[in-house]
């Protein structure tokens, strides 16, 4: 193989890498993140709480809800509620699979 072959079989090369780098390291939970107009979007409502079923993955449930749950514990995410601040969405999942949902109320913090 002279020169220039080499060169160009090292270039296709870098390219065919590159282009696996970068499909690698797309993550699809932050790009449907940064596709919400507003930053509370990510939460959950009450409407995107129904429309999740048990047997669901965990991505299925980060589509519908427009983001990541808080990881509680090993397996276990919870959801802020878009509006009311005294409630949130608790979610269990099992080998990717939800297995357990419930709704958690929460005691404000004011001092007043």
């Amino acid at each position: 193989m002279n020169k220039k072959g080499f060169y160009v079989f090292l270039s296709i090369c870098l390219v065919m890498l590159l282009t696996m780098l970068i499909t690698a390291c797309h993550d699809e939970v932050l790009e449907i993140e940064e596709s919400n107009t507003y930053v509370w979007q990510k939460y959950m409502n009450e409407e995107e709480y129904k429309e999740v079923k048990e047997g669901m993955s965990y991505l299925d449930v980060v589509r519908i809800s427009g983001g990541a749950g808080q990881q509680i514990n090993n397996g276990t995410y919870e959801w802020n509620d878009e509006i009311l601040l005294t409630k949130g969405y608790r979610l269990k999942f099992e080998d990717d699979v939800l297995v357990k949902k419930e709704i958690v109320k929460r005691k404000g913090k004011s001092k007043r």
